[in-house]
């Protein structure tokens, strides 16, 4: 780590001079102890230009999280290392890590930064040669989404104070926040079934971990089911087959629009219940091992098209839906009606969609009543505050505003 940036030039150059002046006068003067202080200054100038020329070379911060993604409300230790990799001693070294405020420090030297929604992890110590230095420190994570802490700023200098050096460890590390996963009936929604009947949307699929014997190799066949002991004995190719098995397919459909328009405003509470219901039943759908997808009008940050995630099953599948929940942010693409008519076709046909919103106005509600004539089964989570609108008949709805408001009054976080 080379210094990017070097303070204290002046004062020791005017010291450098100072001293160049009490040697030349005890010369002058016929002094020897004149000319023995003069000297003894300039060789703790020299001392000092060389201290701090070493002082950041060789010095690492590693910071450590034993796990990169939790959920929202659950703390995880953070570890943080600085090594001293040369023989030269600090009598003084700070470290300035910076972290968002989202991410709440337990117990630790936080210092408020100039910009916004950070705080700083402050370091204050001296090292001897070869030393490691540990810290560690309980982080509480009190907003859902994706975070980077770092870079740190890392200053230290000669032992006399007189010259200062700062250097950057550009490293960052992430940290992934969940939303909160609560069982359905604590929502309002029923334990048994609460999604009603889901089989007609049910795909067929061969379920590997369910083989049913041996058959001749045909044209196409991928070679991870060729059996290679039975092609051996039976001197030609041999594949495994399997039972097939059934898979009901769940869209979450979240809806970022809070209000109207949807570029204008939004309310924040209004869309932490949204993702939270939407992640609920998304561990619910893990459980009963249905296939699962997303559909947002969320703005990702990479292109300008809606958010998704393609049905999948598995917990690998859980954990794309939910990484993608903590990311939603409140930058609709545009109405959720616009986009759902317009990508409806990409789901596939009688899935089951599952739609969280807290804002149904009527060109929502006619999109959903055409998707529900159009076969697919549809539920709606209304997590918002005014009365629902009419849907069609045949459209399941749970208004959850009450149950989110009960479990926020007795204290549940939902947000920061």
């Amino acid at each position: 780590m080379r210094p990017t940036f070097s303070s204290g030039h002046f004062l020791h150059d005017a010291w450098l001079v100072f001293f160049a002046i009490i040697v030349a006068a005890g010369f002058f003067m016929g002094q020897g102890v004149v000319i023995g202080f003069g000297v003894m200054g300039l060789v703790a100038a020299g001392i000092a230009w060389f201290w701090n020329r070493l002082a950041l070379e060789d010095i690492a911060y590693v910071r450590h999280l034993p796990r990169r993604r939790v959920f929202l409300g659950e703390e995880v230790t953070m570890t943080v290392a600085l090594t001293n990799k040369k023989p030269v001693p600090l009598p003084w070294i700070r470290v300035d890590d910076v972290m968002p405020n989202a991410l709440e420090v337990v117990e630790g030297d936080v210092e408020v930064n100039v910009r916004p929604n950070v705080q700083s992890l402050h370091h204050s110590t001296s090292m001897a040669w070869y030393e490691r230095i540990h810290w560690g420190y309980q982080v509480r994570c009190t907003q859902r989404g994706l975070y980077s802490i770092g870079p740190a700023q890392i200053e230290s200098g000669d032992p006399f104070g007189f010259l200062h050096s700062r250097a950057t460890e550009p490293h960052q590390d992430s940290l992934l926040v969940y939303p909160r996963v609560m069982p359905l009936p604590e929502l309002g929604l029923p334990a048994a079934r609460p999604l009603g009947d889901v089989r007609s949307g049910m795909r067929i699929f061969q379920d590997p971990s369910r083989s049913s014997g041996l058959r001749d190799y045909q044209r196409g066949d991928p070679l991870k089911i060729v059996d290679w002991k039975a092609t051996a004995k039976t001197e030609s190719l041999q594949v495994r087959t399997f039972e097939a098995s059934a898979s009901s397919t769940i869209i979450l459909v979240v809806a970022v629009d809070t209000a109207e328009p949807y570029w204008a405003a939004y309310r924040p509470d209004d869309l932490e219940r949204v993702v939270t219901a939407a992640a609920s039943v998304a561990g619910y759908t893990a459980e009963q091992q249905y296939t699962v997808g997303l559909f947002s009008n969320d703005m990702p940050a990479p292109s300008n098209r809606p958010m998704s995630v393609p049905p999948g099953g598995g917990r690998d599948q859980l954990s794309l839906v939910l990484g993608a929940l903590a990311t939603i942010r409140p930058f609709a693409l545009g109405p959720m009606a616009d986009h759902l008519g317009k990508n409806a076709h990409r789901f596939p046909m009688g899935a089951t969609l599952v739609v969280a919103t807290a804002f149904l106005p009527p060109a929502f509600v006619s999109t959903l009543n055409d998707l529900k004539y159009r076969g697919f089964k549809i539920v709606v989570l209304y997590v918002g505050q005014d009365p629902c609108p009419e849907l069609a008949e045949s459209i399941l709805v749970y208004e959850l505003w009450d149950h989110f408001a009960s479990l926020e009054a007795a204290g549940e976080r939902l947000a920061g």
